[in-house]
Protein backbone atom coordinates (compact mmCIF):
# COMPACT_ATOMS: atom_id res chain seq x y z
CA UNK A 1 0.00 0.00 0.00
CA UNK A 2 2.75 2.39 0.85
CA UNK A 3 4.26 1.93 -2.29
CA UNK A 4 1.31 2.94 -3.93
CA UNK A 5 0.78 5.66 -2.31
CA UNK A 6 4.30 7.28 -3.26
CA UNK A 7 3.13 6.06 -6.95
CA UNK A 8 0.44 8.17 -6.71
CA UNK A 9 2.11 11.31 -5.54
CA UNK A 10 4.54 11.25 -8.13
CA UNK A 11 2.79 11.11 -10.81
CA UNK A 12 2.30 14.77 -12.06
CA UNK A 13 -0.89 16.63 -12.69
CA UNK A 14 -1.46 16.77 -16.70
CA UNK A 15 -2.96 20.34 -17.23
CA UNK A 16 -5.21 19.64 -20.83
CA UNK A 17 -4.68 22.87 -23.04
CA UNK A 18 -6.93 23.80 -25.73
CA UNK A 19 -5.34 23.57 -29.32
CA UNK A 20 -6.79 26.97 -29.60
CA UNK A 21 -4.52 28.38 -26.33
CA UNK A 22 -1.22 28.90 -28.80
CA UNK A 23 -3.40 30.51 -31.31
CA UNK A 24 -4.72 32.77 -29.66
CA UNK A 25 -1.01 33.83 -28.17
CA UNK A 26 0.13 34.11 -31.76
CA UNK A 27 -2.91 36.50 -31.94
CA UNK A 28 -2.10 38.99 -29.26
CA UNK A 29 1.40 39.31 -29.59
CA UNK A 30 0.70 39.61 -33.55
CA UNK A 31 -1.62 42.25 -32.82
CA UNK A 32 0.62 44.05 -30.60
CA UNK A 33 3.37 44.15 -33.08
CA UNK A 34 1.23 45.44 -35.87
CA UNK A 35 -0.07 48.10 -33.76
CA UNK A 36 3.19 48.92 -32.39
CA UNK A 37 4.25 49.05 -35.93
CA UNK A 38 1.94 51.24 -37.03
CA UNK A 39 2.36 53.67 -34.73
CA UNK A 40 5.55 54.36 -34.64
CA UNK A 41 5.81 54.58 -38.69
CA UNK A 42 2.77 57.31 -38.38
CA UNK A 43 4.77 59.04 -35.64
CA UNK A 44 8.10 59.19 -37.55
CA UNK A 45 6.08 60.49 -40.79
CA UNK A 46 4.75 63.35 -38.37
CA UNK A 47 8.18 63.54 -37.11
CA UNK A 48 9.49 64.12 -41.01
CA UNK A 49 6.08 66.18 -42.11
CA UNK A 50 7.15 68.81 -39.13
CA UNK A 51 10.71 68.80 -39.74
CA UNK A 52 11.98 72.39 -40.79
CA UNK A 53 13.37 72.04 -44.76
CA UNK A 54 16.67 72.27 -45.36
CA UNK A 55 16.30 74.60 -48.15
CA UNK A 56 13.61 77.14 -48.70
CA UNK A 57 10.20 76.69 -51.42
CA UNK A 58 11.34 75.44 -54.42
CA UNK A 59 9.63 77.74 -56.65
CA UNK A 60 10.88 76.92 -59.97
CA UNK A 61 9.77 72.87 -59.44
CA UNK A 62 6.70 73.98 -58.39
CA UNK A 63 6.22 76.25 -61.19
CA UNK A 64 7.13 74.02 -63.45
CA UNK A 65 4.68 71.13 -61.99
CA UNK A 66 1.66 74.14 -62.55
CA UNK A 67 2.48 74.52 -66.08
CA UNK A 68 2.72 70.77 -67.12
CA UNK A 69 -0.37 70.16 -64.85
CA UNK A 70 -2.52 72.90 -66.70
CA UNK A 71 -5.78 72.52 -68.67
CA UNK A 72 -4.44 74.37 -71.58
CA UNK A 73 -0.98 73.26 -72.10
CA UNK A 74 1.24 75.65 -72.46
CA UNK A 75 3.80 75.65 -75.53
CA UNK A 76 6.30 72.69 -75.64
CA UNK A 77 9.24 75.45 -75.57
CA UNK A 78 7.76 76.89 -72.61
CA UNK A 79 7.81 73.94 -70.75
CA UNK A 80 11.43 73.30 -71.63
CA UNK A 81 11.88 76.42 -70.25
CA UNK A 82 10.46 75.66 -67.16
CA UNK A 83 12.16 72.22 -66.79
CA UNK A 84 15.40 73.88 -67.44
CA UNK A 85 14.93 76.19 -64.17
CA UNK A 86 14.12 73.40 -62.36
CA UNK A 87 17.00 72.05 -63.19
CA UNK A 88 19.21 74.40 -62.45
CA UNK A 89 17.75 74.97 -59.15
CA UNK A 90 18.63 71.63 -58.56
CA UNK A 91 21.57 71.56 -59.77
CA UNK A 92 22.63 74.53 -57.24
CA UNK A 93 20.93 72.98 -54.24
CA UNK A 94 22.97 69.96 -54.97
CA UNK A 95 26.28 72.01 -55.21
CA UNK A 96 25.43 73.76 -51.89
CA UNK A 97 25.43 70.31 -50.52
CA UNK A 98 28.23 69.02 -51.65
CA UNK A 99 29.94 72.00 -50.54
CA UNK A 100 28.51 71.53 -46.98
CA UNK A 101 28.95 68.09 -46.76
CA UNK A 102 32.47 67.56 -44.89
CA UNK A 103 31.73 70.40 -42.87
CA UNK A 104 28.60 69.13 -41.29
CA UNK A 105 30.25 65.20 -41.43
CA UNK A 106 32.90 66.85 -39.20
CA UNK A 107 30.91 68.58 -36.94
CA UNK A 108 28.17 66.04 -36.41
CA UNK A 109 31.51 63.59 -35.63
CA UNK A 110 32.47 66.17 -33.06
CA UNK A 111 29.24 66.27 -31.46
CA UNK A 112 28.65 69.92 -32.36
CA UNK A 113 25.55 69.68 -34.42
CA UNK A 114 22.41 68.06 -32.87
CA UNK A 115 20.91 64.92 -34.59
CA UNK A 116 18.31 67.04 -36.16
CA UNK A 117 20.15 69.25 -38.50
CA UNK A 118 22.73 66.24 -39.38
CA UNK A 119 18.98 64.22 -40.74
CA UNK A 120 17.41 67.13 -42.21
CA UNK A 121 21.15 66.97 -44.11
CA UNK A 122 20.57 63.77 -45.18
CA UNK A 123 17.38 63.93 -45.89
CA UNK A 124 17.96 66.85 -48.44
CA UNK A 125 20.62 65.17 -49.82
CA UNK A 126 18.19 61.89 -50.94
CA UNK A 127 15.54 64.45 -51.80
CA UNK A 128 17.76 66.08 -54.40
CA UNK A 129 18.92 63.15 -55.46
CA UNK A 130 15.34 62.05 -56.33
CA UNK A 131 14.78 65.77 -58.12
CA UNK A 132 17.55 64.82 -60.25
CA UNK A 133 16.44 61.15 -61.14
CA UNK A 134 12.96 62.46 -61.50
CA UNK A 135 14.14 65.69 -63.80
CA UNK A 136 15.91 63.49 -65.97
CA UNK A 137 13.10 60.81 -66.52
CA UNK A 138 11.09 63.85 -67.68
CA UNK A 139 14.05 65.39 -69.88
CA UNK A 140 14.13 61.98 -71.75
CA UNK A 141 9.90 62.31 -72.25
CA UNK A 142 10.18 65.19 -74.03
CA UNK A 143 12.94 64.43 -76.19
CA UNK A 144 15.23 61.05 -76.37
CA UNK A 145 19.26 61.46 -76.04
CA UNK A 146 18.51 64.71 -75.01
CA UNK A 147 20.67 64.21 -71.37
CA UNK A 148 24.35 64.50 -72.98
CA UNK A 149 23.49 68.27 -73.82
CA UNK A 150 20.88 69.06 -71.06
CA UNK A 151 23.08 68.42 -67.65
CA UNK A 152 26.30 70.81 -69.80
CA UNK A 153 23.44 73.71 -70.07
CA UNK A 154 21.79 73.14 -66.61
CA UNK A 155 25.34 73.79 -65.29
CA UNK A 156 25.88 76.73 -67.43
CA UNK A 157 22.50 78.13 -66.19
CA UNK A 158 23.43 77.35 -63.00
CA UNK A 159 27.11 79.08 -62.85
CA UNK A 160 25.61 81.77 -65.03
CA UNK A 161 22.70 82.60 -61.79
CA UNK A 162 25.53 82.63 -59.29
CA UNK A 163 27.85 85.01 -61.07
CA UNK A 164 24.71 87.71 -61.45
CA UNK A 165 23.92 87.53 -57.87
CA UNK A 166 27.61 87.78 -57.14
CA UNK A 167 27.68 91.02 -59.79
CA UNK A 168 24.37 92.33 -57.95
CA UNK A 169 26.05 91.56 -54.30
CA UNK A 170 28.58 93.90 -55.63
CA UNK A 171 27.11 96.46 -56.83
CA UNK A 172 24.66 96.78 -53.50
CA UNK A 173 27.93 96.60 -51.40
CA UNK A 174 29.29 99.63 -53.68
CA UNK A 175 26.23 101.77 -52.98
CA UNK A 176 25.99 101.14 -49.47
CA UNK A 177 29.55 102.16 -49.37
CA UNK A 178 29.09 105.44 -51.43
CA UNK A 179 26.14 106.39 -49.05
CA UNK A 180 27.94 105.89 -45.76
CA UNK A 181 30.96 107.77 -47.09
CA UNK A 182 29.02 110.26 -48.68
CA UNK A 183 30.40 109.92 -51.95
CA UNK A 184 28.50 111.30 -54.67
CA UNK A 185 29.01 110.40 -58.49
CA UNK A 186 28.47 112.64 -61.21
CA UNK A 187 26.65 112.87 -64.22
CA UNK A 188 29.88 112.15 -65.63
CA UNK A 189 30.73 109.06 -63.79
CA UNK A 190 33.40 110.64 -61.70
CA UNK A 191 33.57 110.46 -57.72
CA UNK A 192 32.72 113.63 -56.22
CA UNK A 193 34.20 113.07 -52.08
CA UNK A 194 32.53 115.11 -49.80
CA UNK A 195 35.19 116.99 -48.04
CA UNK A 196 37.51 117.73 -51.10
CA UNK A 197 37.41 121.53 -51.40
CA UNK A 198 36.46 123.14 -55.39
Amino acid sequence: MADNQTTEQTEQVISKISVFTPIIYVTVVLTALVVFSINYRKNKINALYNRQPFFKRNLPKELHFELRDSDPKPNEKVLKAALLRRGAESIRRTIKLKEVQPFITALYQKGSIGDDLYERYQTATKLEELEVQEIVAETEKYKAGWIPKFVPLLQEICFNEALRRRYSAIEDRKLDLLDQWEIKISKDGILEFPNKEK
